[in-house]
């Protein structure tokens, strides 16, 4: 199995990597200059955050086949920082000696962007896996201040205060560029977690949990710092080191005496990864053209720490191609491959399948444990209501007054399959999945995405489930 998840990897490099290289090709054609670029709207925001977006500069030549395509790719480059609401585009053009030459002027809308929110939410892998119970003591309440664009300079800020259900404090700073190139940056923060209630094991698909009234089943510390390097608009390379610190509760090793093999019951832990992305999506909250695919190859564990018997290895790649079939029809294509070291690992370390992102429509309600996994999705969408902005008035800002949405109707297929040994009833381990149905997804601004969809699973089930970001 392994050796098939490589060479689908391998496939899958070779093919980005191949629609890249056609991508940048350009035959020879007439050139046009820029002879300007103006930048309206930026109240806030530095014209150099903007400038680093926009892939050309005063004086470039351009042929002009590709003239419209690249001026439209940098509006989309503005538009995925996350902190415009609007970019609009616009040239002019005037004539010197028979040249052509254009002035570019990008118009964006800000976003608000000092967030201090109240915290309202559910302690919960997903909603729909809290709607079985409705345990309404499940609940976290607090405040987050989310200071984006900070400085105007794409700094970000958070502080997170929690309480109740899961107890958070949280802190955390990013600085997008460090250097005079603007293509190093940094990011770096900790976190501290305190849980009255923590999973102790898997047992016929389903997550289960301990609960200690009086007593906290799990403490956790981290810190972690990251540096980061942009050489151009679409790759980014990370390093990111962090320090991790959890303490269980004796209870949970008496439920699960494999629930983690070190000497105690603390697990300290370095971990280390390198991170890479190359993103050509349109539009990243919810893409229609382009493609996309990342890789991250991790080290946990690096024997610093006596008796925490931690060593673990994986690498992990996600490959998303989108298409526009017509004005109407998208078709998209996911893949998602993890690939790690054998052995038995901590179970709060060994999370597979129905985590985050990475799970098959159909199999919301269930987890499937294990180092090693691959998944494919395939979407059809039809645009219901295709992009269009509608105005409030009674609302004075332009930052939430003209709202931007689309509706799309799909049709989607996931599969999935996770290589483990067959323990505690978990039979979904060594067995494909395959999940299929239809959805209903409602995209609007300030990133915001709503899908509803109604799935069938190979074991006959099917629910309607809801999710808040992009499928694929």
């Amino acid at each position: 199995m392994r050796k098939n998840i490589l060479v689908c990897l391998f496939a899958f490099v070779l093919f980005f990597n191949h629609i890249e290289a056609q991508e940048q090709h350009s035959s020879l054609d007439t050139l046009v200059v820029i002879d300007d670029i103006v930048l309206v709207g930026n109240k806030v925001t530095r014209d150099n955050i903007l400038l680093r977006e926009i892939t050309f500069k005063p004086g470039d030549t351009i042929g002009v086949s590709s003239f419209s395509k690249i001026v439209e790719e940098s509006r989309e480059n503005l538009m995925n920082t996350s902190l415009f609401n609007f970019v609009e585009v616009e040239d002019s053009l005037s004539s010197a000696d028979g040249i052509k030459k254009y002035t570019i002027s990008y118009s964006v809308i800000e976003r608000w962007y000092i967030w201090p929110l109240p915290i309202f939410e559910l302690a919960e892998r997903n909603l729909n896996a809290w709607w079985e119970t409705k345990d309404f003591s499940k609940i976290n309440y607090g405040m987050f201040l989310n200071w984006e664009n900070f400085r105007g300079k794409r700094e970000n800020l958070k502080i997170l205060l929690q309480f109740g259900y899961d107890e958070k404090l949280g802190f955390s700073y990013s600085i997008p560029y460090i250097d005079k190139k603007e293509t190093i940056g940094l990011e770096f923060g900790f976190n501290q977690t305190k849980n009255h209630e923590v999973s102790y094991g898997t047992f016929d698909n389903r997550v289960e949990r301990v609960r200690l009234i009086d007593d906290y089943a799990h403490k956790g510390y981290s810190g972690y710092f990251t540096l980061g390097h942009r050489p151009n608009i679409h790759q980014t390379h990370s390093v990111e080191v962090s320090y991790n610190d959890h303490i269980y509760a004796d209870t949970v090793f008496e439920i699960n005496p494999d629930f983690y093999d070190g000497d105690d019951n603390r697990a300290q832990y370095f971990k280390i990864n390198y991170y890479f992305k190359n993103d050509h999506r349109d539009y990243r909250t919810f893409p229609l053209k382009g493609y996309y695919i990342d890789f991250l190859i991790e080290k946990t564990g690096m024997g610093f720490f006596k008796g925490s018997n931690i060593n673990i290895i994986n690498a992990k790649v996600n490959a998303r191609k989108y298409w526009k079939l017509n004005n109407r029809f998208y078709f998209s294509e996911g893949l998602t491959a993890r690939l790690g070291n054998g052995g038995d690992h901590p179970y709060f370390l060994n999370y597979g399948v129905g985590y985050g992102r990475d799970f098959v429509r159909g199999y919301e309600y269930y987890v499937v444990d294990g180092q090693n996994y691959f998944l494919l999705k395939g979407e059809l969408k039809f645009a219901l209501v295709q992009q269009q902005v509608s105005t409030v008035k009674f609302i004075p800002t332009d930052k939430f007054n003209k709202i931007p949405w689309a509706v799309y109707l799909s049709l989607y297929s996931d599969g999935g399959y996770v290589p483990s040994d067959v323990k505690q009833g978990n039979d979904l381990q060594d067995s494909w999945l395959w999940g299929y149905g239809m959805g209903l997804n409602l995209v609007t601004y300030y990133d915001i995405v709503f899908r509803f969809e109604y799935s069938f699973n190979k074991m006959g089930e099917s629910g309607f489930f809801i999710h808040f970001m992009a499928s694929i």
